[in-house]
């Protein structure tokens, strides 16, 4: 399980223990293909909505609970270095256009 931080309508924070709910795709103990996945979700949805987007976070929040830490380290690296080894994602890129930066409202 892991924690999340929620802001409540009042202002404050609150920390709340938080696990990924059954995913019916995924009924194994094998995580890795349901870590990949979520990680390419939350990939395609940032990429078609940008990084400001918040229901991206739900993917996040699954792959960051699931997967080992290294395998992340390891994917963030070849996504900075533009090798990351999923067909499913280049054909997302290509078909889809990026998503502008969002600018921030200060």
């Amino acid at each position: 399980m892991g924690f999340r931080d929620v802001e409540m309508p009042d202002g404050t924070v609150k920390r709340f223990t938080w696990a990924p709910k059954y995913d019916p795709r995924y009924p194994a103990f094998n995580k890795g293909p349901k870590c990949t996945q979520y990680f390419i979700d939350f990939q395609k949805c940032i990429w078609r909505k940008g990084e400001g987007y918040k229901p991206c976070d739900w993917f996040r929040h699954h792959y960051e609970h699931v997967c080992p830490p290294p395998w992340l380290e390891k994917w963030n690296d070849q996504l900075d270095r533009g090798v990351f080894p999923s067909k499913q994602l280049v054909k997302w890129q290509a078909k889809f256009p990026k998503a502008a930066p969002v600018e921030d409202d200060e």
